[in-house]
């Protein structure tokens, strides 16, 4: 605090100061901040889908109002509700959807019933909102998951009993494979195009099971797969992270990873994060810890909001 140092005026000054207003002279104004205007798009590790588990089983999310149909399912309360609450941000739409894809970027076209957006049609719909424009100042999503079959690739490797995993390390090839096909660049540049001066700021994955040797670890894999298959489990996340770290920067995005802070809670931890038992398709997301304590703080200390504010 610099309280102190601050309220040390001399006399002479504070006089100087009391003498033009009582003489009516006009004080310097001080300029007020205005927030960041904050869009929020993704798939379900940004829609805060795990936020809701257990409580939500039998009502799992909301329906986004953007969408007015079953397209758009979100959770909460997660890291977007928390960083809107910061004085330095306004978060003006969170368009997130569980499920969603990267997908064809050049696609905005308007989504059908019972379709899941992909992230350049929820841009696409911001914009058309009033939410994503000129005067929006950050963006933030996860993406390329989906775009991988994340969940096909879990089954993959729970179900590889082999030594070495091969059928794992089979599996995370075909989805790094399948990464680097993914659109970054056309996705960056749809967004750019609704909202030319936004700093565009593209979320990593958490490493999902805890691996032998970790000193949190209670079962490596979490009873989930062996503890080969997690390690190669792990290894795949960390490489789709690298390739979507690398498109994103390319394209002119920063890129957030958020693993490190998720350290030492994966599942199989002695304080796992992540939903996973009876809660069908919450599994393997964030718990609302997760949330507060792994994607949250990762946000602030990477994207710094506060110096995004204008005077």
């Amino acid at each position: 605090m610099q309280f102190p140092a601050a309220f040390r005026r001399s006399a002479a000054a504070f006089a100087a100061v009391t003498g033009l207003i009582l003489a009516g002279a006009s004080t310097p104004a001080f300029a007020a901040q205005v927030p960041v205007n904050y869009v929020n798009l993704g798939d379900s590790f940004s829609s805060g889908w795990g936020a809701l588990a257990p409580t939500a089983v039998l009502n799992p999310g909301y329906l986004s109002p953007e969408y007015g149909g079953p397209a758009c399912w979100q959770g909460g309360p997660d890291d977007v509700a928390l960083f809107d609450q910061l004085q330095s941000v306004a978060l003006t739409g969170d368009y997130a959807c569980a499920g969603a894809l990267v997908g064809d970027p050049k696609s905005t076209a308007g989504v059908p019933p019972g379709g899941i957006p992909t992230i350049a049609q929820q841009a696409a719909k911001a914009s058309l909102d009033g939410a994503l424009n000129s005067t929006t100042g950050l963006v933030t999503l996860t993406a390329g998951g989906n775009d991988v079959n994340f969940g096909q690739i879990i089954g993959a490797c729970a179900a590889d009993t082999s030594a070495e995993a091969t059928g794992c390390q089979a599996a995370t090839a075909y989805g790094v494979a399948l990464a680097n096909n993914v659109d970054v660049a056309g996705t960056v540049g749809t967004i750019r195009g609704f909202a030319a001066n936004a700093k565009i700021a593209w979320l990593g994955y958490p490493r999902l099971f805890a691996t032998a040797g970790e000193s949190t670890t209670v079962i490596a894999g979490g009873g989930v797969m062996t503890a080969a298959a997690a390690a190669v489990f792990d290894q795949g996340t960390d490489q789709l992270n690298a390739v979507l770290a690398g498109k994103a920067r390319s394209a002119g995005a920063q890129f957030v990873d958020v693993a490190p802070k998720f350290n030492g809670h994966e599942i199989g931890s002695s304080a796992s994060w992540f939903n996973l038992g009876p809660y069908t398709q919450f599994n393997f997301h964030p718990t609302a810890a997760g949330y507060s304590q792994g994607y949250y703080p990762a946000m602030v200390s990477s994207i710094k909001p506060s110096q995004l504010v204008k005077s």
